[in-house]
């Protein structure tokens, strides 16, 4: 009870925060400080592999930034305040905010169906979907980077604009009655990015360029919409050494059956090809983001009232208020009010956190894979606003039986017979994918024979319906033959693949 009515506390503040004029809290910053906070980067303190940047910001103003490790192992580079990364899913917030200011201006509403900027979005039998379904991930829309996954396209091909546009298009239903959940979709973002294009006749990046970037005086920030750019300070993300690297071929380089290898083992994992927008595709540094910092306390955009409209969370049809608001997630930490968004893809993990009562923003940017980005922020922040939190450090309790430990428990399995299993067996076409799976029966299980090339072992849960980890197969009979399933896999649901062999 407590807690929520702390929480119901935190949200009065954040509304009054934005009516009231506040000064800034000034943090009392030490030598002490930076060496606690070089202390929760120590591991990544090194010149033989990636780390992470790290800032902190008070009311837009850069009081730390420092770097710790290496942001192109080719080069020894190291990284620091000024580094250029990947942003990842951080950059929702930067496509949030030009959608917002495109409301301003009065070449958009929130409430606008798609289709009105998008004629060749989908009629869905759900519902129409809306810009806000969009922005605050209650569309249903099916999120295309799971759909790529699934139709077996590698992330390292060229996908144009009207590639991604035409598998978001081509999906016949969605995941749930648009604003009736919560269901996190990249798809909605891509769609807001081409949104903002044909609304204000600009693209995302020459609007955001124009709106954002140059008023905050943000030069080395952009929407990577052009592979072939050259991103002077770019920085490259790692992966550690899998079991087995660091054999090497006769020339020294180390190598695995996953490809080439950075020096020590260290495998670059970056996607020179992939230019998708809006969803994430935003370069910044730790410096550049501080200076965004300011937008949530300054008039610098233009925009009335521009922080509240970011920090406004999306409301359901049954009236219930999500914690996610525009390209930002709104809650509270150990007593206090927190907004945060963080994001990882390829090995860049990423994560900004802002406290608006005390000023205060903590930005953790890390090119290795393996890196904790929630959890080195958090360390952080419990150094930075040490005075300012008024509950205790959360309790971490690590679980006394993992999922695949020894002694955890497994689905109990579903009796089936090989029979049963024989007449799933087949080839299936799913026309939303443009891909076909084929079925294998192998005893009482099937083996997924995926376009990726690669086989994947499916057990049975329930009558008809068979699944591996996070995916499930719904088979659908007709006078008792297998002739379609429908797909469950995290981010889209219902995916229908239809039978085309004919035993």
């Amino acid at each position: 009870m407590r807690r929520d009515v702390m929480r119901s506390l935190h949200y009065v503040i954040f509304s009054l925060l934005f009516l009231l004029p506040q000064p800034v809290l000034a943090l009392q910053w030490t030598a002490e400080t930076s060496q606690a906070i070089d202390g929760v980067f120590a591991e990544y303190d090194r010149t033989s592999g990636p780390g992470c940047a790290v800032g902190v910001a008070e009311a837009g103003r850069l009081v730390f930034a420092r770097g710790y490790g290496i942001g192109q192992m080719d080069h020894r580079i190291p990284l620091g305040g000024e580094s250029v990364f990947y942003l990842a899913s951080v950059s929702k917030q930067f496509a949030a905010a030009a959608i917002v200011i495109a409301e301003h201006e009065g070449h958009l509403s929130m409430d606008d169906p798609v289709s009105a900027h998008i004629p060749e979005f989908p009629t869905y039998a759900q519902g129409a979907v809306t810009i806000r379904h969009l922005v605050h991930h209650t569309s249903g829309v099916r999120d295309y980077l799971t759909l790529m996954r699934l139709a077996g396209t590698p992330y390292e091909n060229i996908l144009s604009d009207e590639d991604m546009l035409g598998l978001i298009t081509r999906q016949r239903e969605l995941n749930f009655v648009p604003g009736t959940e919560h269901l996190y979709s990249n798809s909605g973002y891509v769609l807001m990015a081409e949104i903002v294009k044909r609304a204000t006749g600009r693209s995302l990046r020459a609007y955001a360029d124009e709106k954002i970037f140059r008023p905050l005086g943000m030069s080395n920030t952009h929407f990577h919409d052009d592979r072939l750019q050259v991103v002077p300070g770019r920085v490259f993300s790692y992966d550690p050494p899998a079991a087995g690297a660091g054999r090497t071929d006769a020339d020294g380089r180390g190598r695995t059956g996953g490809g080439w290898r950075a020096g020590h083992g260290w495998r670059t994992s970056y996607l020179i090809d992939f230019d998708k927008v809006g969803d994430g595709g935003l370069y910044s540094s730790v410096a550049d983001l501080a200076k965004w910092d300011r937008a949530f306390y300054e008039d610098v955009l233009g925009v009335p009232g521009f922080a509240e409209r970011m920090y406004r969370r999306g409301v359901l049809a049954g009236g219930d208020t999500i914690a996610y608001a525009r390209g930002l997630s709104v809650g509270e930490r150990r007593g206090l009010a927190r907004v945060s968004h963080g994001g990882g893809f390829m090995a860049f993990r990423t994560m900004i956190a802002r406290y608006p009562e005390q000023r205060t923003t903590v930005i953790t940017l890390c090119n290795v894979g393996t890196a904790n980005p929630g959890a080195l922020s958090t360390a952080v922040e419990d150094i930075v606003l040490a005075s300012a939190f008024t509950e205790p450090p959360e309790e971490r309790v690590a679980p006394t039986s993992p999922a695949g430990a020894p002694g955890a428990a497994d689905e109990p399995a579903f009796a089936v017979s090989e029979a049963a299993v024989q007449a799933l067996a087949g080839t299936y076409h799913s026309r939303e994918l443009d891909a076909t799976w084929r079925l294998e029966a192998d005893g009482t299980q099937l083996l997924l024979h995926h376009p990726r090339g690669d086989t994947e072992t499916l057990t049975a849960r329930r009558e008809d319906v068979f699944g591996s980890g996070g995916i499930e197969f719904a088979f659908e009979h007709d006078d008792g033959r297998a002739v379609a399933f429908l797909l469950a896999a995290g981010r889209v649901r219902n995916l229908r693949f239809e039978r085309t062999d004919h035993p």
